[in-house]
Formats: C-alpha cells, structure tokens, sequence
C-alpha cells in the first residue's frame, strides 16, 4: 500500500470566501507576497483519484492549504468536508485535523474531528502567527494529540514570519518555508517539547527543510542550547519526516538519509502543488510520481525499508489497516 502523506485539497466554498473562483490559477496575496497558488485541481478529488490510479497512490492524506492560518468556522467545515470526503471515497483518503490550536477552541475541535467525525490526526503550521511550536502556548494541543494518540503532521507556514530578507524574488516560498521548518525541528528539541511529551508523534514536512544537510552542525552545537538533558540525536530519532516538497529530488532524497533513519521517513508527494507544473517549472508532470515511487524502491535500504516509506510507517501513524 502506498500512501501520500502530503496531499492537498481546497473546499470550493472556502475558495470563493477568499475571492477566487473555479476555472482561474493565482495567487493568494498577504502582505505583497505570494502566499499560494489556488488552481483547479484543488478542488476536484475525482480528478485527484484518477491521477492517484495513474500513479500508483492507494490512499492520500488529506490537508487543506487555506487550513493552517483559517479561523475556528472555517476549520470546522474543513474538517467536515474532510469526513465526508472520506465518506465518499472509501479507501483512498484520509483527513486530518485542522484548528487553530493556539485557542482553548481549537483544541477542542481537533477533539470534535478525532472523535466525532473519525479524522486521523490533526496538522499544524511550523509557525502560527508568530508563534514557534516550543511556545508554552501548544502545550495544551500536544497534550491532547497524545491523549487522543494521533499524528501531528507539521507543514511550512504559509507565510513564515521573521525572515525579512525572503519578501522579494518570491523567496518566502522557496527557501523561507524550508528554513523555517529546520528552526521549527530544532526549537522543538531545544524547547524540551519532545522531553514533556514524549508519546506525541510528529510528521515534518519536507525533510525537515532538508535539515539532514545540517545535523552534524546541530548535534556538535547542540550544548549551547542549555536545555538538553539527553543527546540532541536521541531526541531527533523520535521525529518523523516526509519526502514531499522537492518534487522527487534524488540529491533531496540521498541528503536526508545521511541524518534520517529510513524508519522515520514517510511517503509524500505535495500533491497537486507539485508534480502537476500549477506551481513549479520543472516540468516532471504527474507521471513524477511513478518515478519518485521507482527511485525510492531502487535505494540501497534494508530489507522492508523500502515499503515501510512508501506506505507502511504511516499506515502505523495512521491506525490503517491492510487494504
């Protein structure tokens, strides 16, 4: 079974509330800067499915791009949207949980949409307004993710704050979001998150901003933080990471296993922000996604690691059983 850990969908209704409509590609805008783009196959999950088939995806794991800076309203109907796509197409797609944790509210709701509405997890950004995920703030909503044992999927902030010189060349996206998932990573070892919750389980995205590249630094380093009472690597062992971000990059994929053990490495695509050419100019196509899924199978892992990325660790994270 192959599963897409980061897979992304938009509700119409939300869509239009923004200002944008069925049929356009553009940008959603804050502050003069390029948010993300909106297009098409956002909204339309039959189209996805078929290219899930085209591809070899089993089952996509649902996340809102609107979602990680959305009000309580909006969260609850994407999370109902989310049940009830699952509704729909049984099998092939799993929602998790979108609030906005930093309220006594959202917290609630992640609990609504685990427990009532049958969601997986519950995702969040790796920065909310400003916050950074050691923030004392989270704690209730880590406690609740390891009450309810779910996954926390952490996906870039869509707008990162904080990074002054990433406004022009649309450098927010590029490099912001990577930068900013490796500080997220490492705040939450250094902030002693992974030392008072040590049941949560977090997914990061995109390699971690491809921190491989620079563990070795952060491990040597790791003694300035004045916090740690165990090794910086035991406690980054405990996270886990997806694939998604860098459209299939060999390079991306060959860097993070020099920091990353395979059994903390999930299957993730980025889907339809990547490998449908809405958002990038690499040109890989949908059809990329086979070839990412070869290029994953080909690698020199030990027996089973292979299939463990592609589906089975996060069938495990997830509570999924065989199809």
């Amino acid at each position: 079974m192959i599963i897409d850990f980061q897979h992304h969908f938009v509700p119409v209704e939300l869509a239009v509330r923004r200002g944008f409509a069925p049929g356009e590609q553009r940008n959603l805008m804050e502050g003069g800067v390029a948010k993300f783009t909106l297009h098409d196959r956002l909204y339309d999950l039959d189209m996805q499915v078929r290219e899930m088939d085209q591809t070899g995806v089993d089952v996509a794991v649902l996340t809102c791009n609107l979602g990680w800076d959305a009000t309580l309203d909006e969260c609850r109907l994407i999370n109902d949207q989310l049940v009830e796509i699952q509704r729909r197409y049984p099998g092939r797609f799993v929602g998790v949980a979108h609030a906005p944790v930093l309220e006594d509210a959202g917290v609630r709701e992640i609990e609504r949409a685990v427990r009532d509405l049958g969601l997986r997890g519950a995702t969040i950004a790796a920065q909310m307004d400003g916050v950074s995920l050691d923030s004392p703030r989270l704690g209730p909503f880590y406690r609740k993710a390891c009450e309810l044992d779910v996954v926390v999927f952490v996906h870039p902030a869509q707008a990162p704050a904080g990074y002054a010189h990433t406004r022009e060349y649309d450098l927010g996206r590029i490099l912001g979001r990577e930068i900013d998932l490796q500080v997220a990573v490492t705040r939450l070892i250094a902030g002693q998150v992974l030392e008072e919750f040590p049941a949560v389980k977090l997914v990061i995205a995109h390699f971690g901003g491809g921190i491989a590249a620079v563990k070795e630094r952060l491990v040597a380093k790791s003694g300035r933080f004045g916090t740690l009472t165990r090794p910086f690597e035991e406690y980054f062992g405990r996270l886990y990471f997806d694939t998604a971000g860098f459209e299939g990059g060999p390079a991306a994929v060959q860097s993070a296993l020099t920091g990353i053990r395979p059994d903390r490495l999930v299957f993730g695509t980025d889907y339809p922000q990547d490998f449908t050419g809405a958002t990038t100019q690499t040109g890989t196509g949908v059809e990329g996604i086979a070839g990412y899924i070869k290029l994953l199978r080909s690698l020199p892992l030990p027996p089973g690691a292979g299939d463990a990325i592609l589906g089975g660790t996060a069938a495990r994270l997830l509570g999924l059983g065989p199809r």
